[in-house]
C-alpha cells in the first residue's frame, strides 16, 4: 500500500499549512508539506510529505515521483514507494518541486508542485561561530544545533503566540530555550530514527505504539503522554485525547505510573495516535505545541503569572518546575 496511515490524514483540528510550508491540491484530496518553509538552505537537508487524505485516491497510488529544478537546470528525478522524501539542495538559486502520485502503470493520478527559493546558512551566525572557536565571542554550545534552529526553525519559534497574549518576549524566550534543549538532546538522524519506529508501529504494527512512546519526540522533546493531555482526539474539538494526569516524582510509583499512562496511550483509537505521531512528526507542529503544553503547564502551576517573571522571579524557580513537568509528567505536587 503506498499511501502509509502517517501520509492518511492532517492532524485533527489542523491544516496542512499548520504542519510546514504547504500546496492543497484543488479538489482538496491530497497535500504537499515542506518541513522547512522557504527559504530552505543549499547543503541542508530538507523532508518533503505528501499527504493523500482521499480514499479514492489512495486506491490508486502505488508510487511517488519527485522532480526537483534548481535555477531551470537539469531535474534531479526521484521515486519513493511512499509519501516521504528527504532532499538536500547543492546550491543556492530557484528551487521548483513537483511531486506526483503514480498508479500501477506509472500513470499521474495527481500532482502538486512547490516553489523554494535556496540560500547559503546565515553568515552572521557563522561569523558568530567562528569567533566561538577563536574564543572572541560569545559561546555557541553546539554549532550544529545552532545552525538547525537559526537556518530551519527560526520562523516557527518566533511566531509561537500565547492564546492570551501578555507584553514582554518572556514567553518567546521559553520556547526557544526548549527547542534548542530538545535539539541539543538528539541529533536530527537519532530524531528521525524514534519517530520512524514509532510510524512503523502506526503504518505496519511493527512493535507497540505504547512501549514506543517513552521518552520526548521531535525537535521539541514532547512526551507523547503530555501531547495527548492538550491535543484533540481525531474527532476534533476542544477536549484533550487523555485527561490531565499527574505523575509521583520518583521511584517505583513514577515508573508505575508513566507505564499506566503510556498504556492509555496506546489504547487510543489508531487515528488519535496517527495525530500525535504528526504534531511532534514536523517541526512547525512540534513548536507550536511546545508552546501550548509551556502555556497549559503555567496556567495550572503558577496562575497568570507572566513568562518574563516565570524565567526571572524566584530564581528561576517557576521556570525549573516547568521544565521538569515537561521533561518527566506531569507531576504531582508530594
Amino acid at each position: 500500500m503506498a499511501v502509509r496511515r502517517t501520509e492518511s490524514r492532517i492532524p485533527a483540528s489542523l491544516q496542512a499549512s499548520d504542519l510546514g510550508q504547504a500546496i492543497v491540491s484543488s479538489d482538496g484530496r491530497c497535500a504537499l508539506v515542506s518541513f522547512v518553509t522557504s527559504p530552505i538552505v543549499a547543503n541542508r537537508d530538507n523532508v518533503y510529505v505528501l499527504f493523500v487524505t482521499d480514499p479514492t485516491l489512495a486506491a490508486s497510488a502505488v508510487s511517488y515521483e519527485w522532480s526537483f529544478v534548481l535555477d531551470g537546470g537539469t531535474a534531479d528525478v526521484r521515486t519513493t514507494p511512499n509519501g516521504e522524501l528527504t532532499y538536500r539542495p547543492p546550491s543556492t538559486g530557484s528551487l521548483h518541486l513537483t511531486a506526483r502520485i503514480l498508479d500501477a502503470g506509472s500513470a499521474e493520478q495527481a500532482v502538486l508542485e512547490m516553489m523554494q527559493d535556496v540560500v547559503d546558512t546565515s553568515a552572521a551566525l557563522e561569523t558568530l561561530i567562528e569567533n566561538a572557536r577563536n574564543e572572541q565571542g560569545p559561546t555557541v554550545v553546539s554549532p550544529d544545533v545552532a545552525r538547525e534552529l537559526i537556518n530551519e526553525h527560526n520562523l516557527y519559534y518566533q511566531n509561537v503566540a500565547l492564546a492570551t497574549p501578555e507584553p514582554g518576549e518572556g514567553f518567546k524566550t521559553f520556547v526557544f530555550t526548549m527547542v534548542h534543549d530538545g535539539a541539543l538532546e538528539q541529533a536530527p538522524a537519532n530524531r528521525k530514527q524514534r519517530l520512524d519506529r514509532i510510524a512503523a508501529s502506526l503504518n505496519s504494527d511493527e512493535g507497540d505504539f505504547a512501549t514506543l512512546a517513552a521518552g520526548g519526540f521531535g525537535v521539541c522533546a514532547i512526551r507523547m503522554g503530555l501531547l495527548a493531555m492538550t491535543a484533540p482526539s481525531s474527532a476534533g474539538g476542544a477536549a484533550p485525547a487523555l485527561a490531565w494526569t499527574e505523575l509521583p516524582e520518583t521511584g517505583a510509583p513514577h515508573a508505575s505510573a508513566e507505564a499506566s499512562l503510556r498504556q492509555a496511550l496506546g489504547a487510543l483509537d489508531i487515528d488519535t495516535r496517527t495525530d500525535l505521531f504528526n504534531r511532534a512528526r514536523f517541526p512547525k507542529s512540534s513548536i507550536n505545541q511546545c508552546g501550548k503544553i509551556l502555556e497549559t503547564l503555567r496556567g495550572r502551576y503558577f496562575g497568570s503569572v507572566a513568562f518574563s517573571d516565570v524565567l526571572s522571579g524566584m530564581s528561576g524557580t517557576r521556570a525549573h518546575w516547568i521544565v521538569r513537568h515537561y521533561r518527566e509528567g506531569p507531576l504531582l505536587h508530594e
